[in-house]
């Protein structure tokens, strides 16, 4: 694979250790519905699809979207519309999206992500989210990362969310953080916020993951409070074999047959007093 698909799948094959789980949105978005026209010369990822006659305003009749999908096992990207008749393009595995069209055709798809597809240098390579559920800072270095995004503080959004945030919705620093806006028309869309719970997709899985994170806490403490119970039980049952020597001890004592000791006391006391008054003679 390749793009930040393949590098988020490596991240996470390291998440057990490194506590962060990574996820991907490479999502090309127009900047107003679908325009009216024909697009010639159409190629995605370096597959040709062609010229695209008579395309309708919005896609009326999915002739654009119906293109694109026909060759999207090949090129990676599937297309769909959204409510206000933009043309969104959907990397499928993570690879970055290019998308190319001959001269001035490329403006059917309503610029946006797609202002740049009549040149030769577009691509679109999406937004990697990096999840941590502690509140631990997530610390990220390496070589080249400027290649995907890392630069700076350029393009990089970051929020620390607590239940108290789950109170109707999120708003747009959580959205953005949590990889809601995988481009600036999406930011846009989220500008005032996203849905908290069920009522949007990424606000329930920022849900899910406060829940999964509470569960970790909770399998800590309870791992933590099983370490102290097995202590207890160890010391307990020192504090049992020290009982039971005592208990030993104490049960000597009681067998001693004081009368005779008395009498080996008393005779070995008059032996020594004799050995002193013999030696004193």
């Amino acid at each position: 694979g390749t793009g930040i698909g393949a590098l988020s799948e490596i991240i996470n094959r390291f998440s057990n250790t490194l506590g962060v789980r990574a996820s991907y949105n490479v999502m090309a978005t127009g900047g107003t519905p679908v325009q009216s026209g024909t697009v010639r010369e159409l190629t995605i990822n370096g597959v040709e699809i062609g010229t695209v006659n008579d395309v309708h305003k919005n896609d009326a009749d999915g002739r654009l979207t119906n293109a694109i999908n026909s060759v999207k096992d090949r090129t990676g990207v599937e297309a769909s519309m959204d409510i206000q008749g933009r043309i969104n393009l959907h990397s499928i595995d993570g690879r970055a999206i290019s998308v190319h069209a001959a001269s001035a055709s490329g403006q059917v798809f309503g610029g946006g992500n797609f202002a740049g597809i009549s040149g030769t240098q577009h691509a679109v390579i999406g937004r990697l989210t990096l999840t941590r559920t502690d509140a631990r800072d997530i610390i990220v270095s390496g070589v080249n990362f400027s290649h995907v995004g890392f630069h700076s503080a350029q393009g990089v959004a970051e929020y620390t969310v607590n239940l108290r945030a789950v109170r109707g919705i999120f708003d747009a620093n959580v959205a953005s953080a949590a990889g809601a806006n995988a481009n600036g028309a999406q930011a846009e869309t989220n500008s005032q916020g996203i849905g908290a719970g069920v009522t949007s997709l990424k606000g329930a899985m920022i849900v899910m993951d406060m829940a999964d994170s509470a569960r970790t806490q909770l399998d800590k403490i309870r791992s933590d409070m099983g370490s102290v119970q097995m202590e207890l039980v160890t010391t307990i049952n020192n504090i049992s074999v020290t009982q039971v020597n005592v208990k030993a001890a104490e049960s000597q004592i009681r067998d001693v047959d004081f009368a005779e000791e008395s009498a080996n006391f008393s005779k070995y006391n008059i032996l020594a007093q004799s050995g002193s008054f013999a030696m004193a003679q």
